[in-house]
């Protein structure tokens, strides 16, 4: 079951480590890998993907004064928005709704926070982190920050959760909630985050995963008007609980993509690419782009964005799977809006104010 009316993209936010701006994504070489150490083994470390924080701009973040104790995670986020609501008025801003989606939330916060906790007991723990610690926060910052007056949600889940909070933001838009809808999705990695990758056993040098950072923002309304492109549906996902579980999803998602339109290819440099090169063996390709590692719900924001960069006058249309790499698959049905040309989904990124 889908939904009929489309929705359409005006706008697309990004913080990844190929740099701030969309038009960062359309760059056909890999960044740099970094190296980062377990936190409960420095010495041990592991390649991962991480912004770039030299950079002057993020400098107003930093002096922002309700960003003063908030981590990476908020800040990725708020730049991210801050893109999407370039020339957007303030007015406009008051009934604009955000929808946030995270998997593993301000971990730094959290862990500095029951570190103190620990080690000098719960009347040491610092009350200035706590905060920080919960879910919520990082979406009670970028509303702050940005001016949003429309419904403000937080969703947690894997890249899947990105289709959830697309579809969530359809509803608001439908029921007359907001006017304008911004979906966002932030991670950042830190030392304790590696070490949970590490305790899954998704650091291994037979598996491809690395984990990244970033942020991605989609402006959603129902107006074609200046659309970058559009959203035709929002397709029923396909929960999983184990690997045999895992394989019966895939099947069914190949089986409900309509026949015919290219696939952006979004698991080629994950542990799940060869099952999507096995389903979607038949199906025309669109391509993919260099890896950015794996940031769940970030990830597919930013395969949205590349995904609808290759849209053109002979590609109208492009279907992106998305591969939940916890508990859920789904995927979005990409359509050119009017005009459009192909590297209309890439503007250039406008400097933070």
């Amino acid at each position: 079951m889908t939904d009929r009316s489309p929705l359409h993209v005006s706008a697309v936010g990004v913080v990844s480590p190929a740099g701030l701006g969309a038009e960062q994504l359309a760059q056909l070489h890999r960044p740099a890998e970094k190296e980062m150490g377990l936190s409960s083994s420095p010495s041990r470390s592991f390649p991962v993907f991480l912004v770039d924080r030299s950079d002057p701009r993020w400098n107003t973040w930093a002096a922002e004064p309700r960003l003063r104790r908030a981590g990476g995670l908020a800040q990725f986020l708020v730049e991210a928005i801050h893109q999407v609501l370039f020339g957007v008025s303030e007015q406009e801003r008051s009934r604009v709704g955000l929808i946030a989606v995270f998997n593993n939330g301000s971990i730094a916060h959290t862990a500095r926070f029951f570190a103190g906790y620990r080690g000098q007991g719960r009347r040491f723990a610092s009350p200035l982190f706590f905060p920080e610690t919960v879910y919520n926060a990082a979406t009670s910052h970028a509303a702050a920050v940005c001016g949003l007056g429309g419904p403000t949600c937080s969703l947690v889940g894997d890249e899947s959760a990105w289709v959830e909070g697309i579809r969530m933001a359809r509803i608001w838009l439908e029921l007359g909630r907001a006017t304008m809808a911004v979906v966002a999705a932030a991670e950042e990695v830190t030392s304790v985050s590696l070490d949970a990758f590490h305790s899954a056993r998704w650091l291994r040098k037979s598996r491809p995963f690395r984990p990244s950072e970033g942020s991605a923002a989609l402006l959603l309304t129902t107006r074609p008007q200046d659309a970058l492109f559009a959203l035709v549906d929002a397709p029923t996902s396909f929960p999983y609980r184990s690997q045999e579980e895992l394989a019966s999803a895939a099947a069914k998602l190949a089986c409900e993509l309509p026949p015919g339109i290219p696939v952006y290819h979004t698991a080629e440099a994950s542990w799940l690419g060869s099952l999507e090169k096995t389903l979607f063996r038949q199906m025309p390709s669109a391509g993919s782009f260099p890896y950015l590692g794996e940031a769940f719900a970030v990830s597919a924001g930013w395969h949205t964005i590349r995904a609808a960069s290759l849209l053109s006058e002979r590609r109208r249309e492009i279907l992106l799977p998305l591969w939940g790499s916890i508990h859920q698959l789904s995927w979005l049905h990409l359509r050119l809006a009017g005009d459009v040309g192909a590297t209309a989904a890439n503007p250039p990124s406008e400097p933070i104010q």
